[in-house]
Formats: C-alpha cells, sequence, structure tokens
C-alpha cells in the first residue's frame, strides 16, 4: 500500500521543472497517485503583458505536451510571490510530496539550492523532492 496519494509540482517552464515533472508524473503513474500542477505568476513581471487567459493555456498546454498517458493532471495557476503561493498550496492540498526544480539564481545567493526550493523546503514537514536537471556531458 503506497503512502503517496497526491503529488503536487510546481512548475515554471524551465528545463528543470520539465525534470521535476517527468519525476511527478511518473510517481503518480507508478503509485496511482493524484497529481496537480501549480504554476506560480509573479504579478509584477507576467502580468504586465499577458492575459490570465493566455497564462491559463500556457500551463494547459505545457502539461498536456508531457502527458504522454493522458492521465488526469489538476492543474492551477497561483498569483504572487512563488514561495509563499506553493506553501499555501501545500497547506490548502495537503499532498503526500512535493516535487520541484533546483536551481539556483546565481553562486552568491544560494550555492546549492535555488531560492524558492529553499523556501519551501525550509517551511514544511513534508517530504520535499529536489530535482536537478542532468548536465549535458562535453567531450
Amino acid at each position: 500500500m503506497s503512502l503517496i496519494k497526491h503529488i503536487l509540482c510546481a512548475v515554471d517552464y524551465s528545463n528543470t521543472s520539465s525534470y521535476a515533472f517527468e519525476y511527478a508524473y511518473d510517481t503518480a503513474t507508478v503509485r496511482e497517485a493524484s497529481l496537480t500542477v501549480i504554476h506560480v505568476v509573479n504579478s509584477h513581471e507576467e502580468m504586465s503583458s499577458v492575459s490570465f487567459k493566455q497564462i491559463e493555456e500556457e500551463l494547459s498546454n505545457w502539461v498536456a505536451a508531457r502527458n504522454v498517458d493522458n492521465i488526469t493532471i489538476k492543474q492551477d495557476i497561483l498569483f504572487g510571490i512563488p514561495h509563499v503561493e506553493i506553501l499555501q498550496a501545500i497547506q490548502d492540498l495537503k499532498p503526500d510530496l512535493i516535487v520541484l526544480g533546483n536551481k539556483g539564481h546565481t553562486i552568491h545567493e544560494h550555492f546549492f539550492i535555488g531560492h524558492v526550493a529553499e523556501k519551501v523546503l525550509n517551511n514544511t514537514n513534508l517530504p520535499v523532492l529536489l530535482i536537478k536537471a542532468p548536465v549535458d556531458k562535453k567531450d
């Protein structure tokens, strides 16, 4: 019997969040768990040039392109500061596992863990799976 029944995955459309989604998706499929994908819109950055409908379509298309088994995936768009909104979603949705991409902004700001991932990891008692995109091997 699986303890993982609901997975929450936050995405920002980066390469790293694509890998995080793959892990969340595969885990949900194998465990027969529900999957919720959220995207947080920093209203100061994204809303000035696009409509809510466009943001909604972008998330829907992004998920659909990766949903190879056509499983049911709940999607939600949140507005605000990413780590704050993700933590609120965790509180509201009560997932069993949180899956996030792990990427730092600069070596001086966050050497090992990205800012959003670090804030979420340090402010929840739930399991958090941090996924790092593979580094391309150069010959």
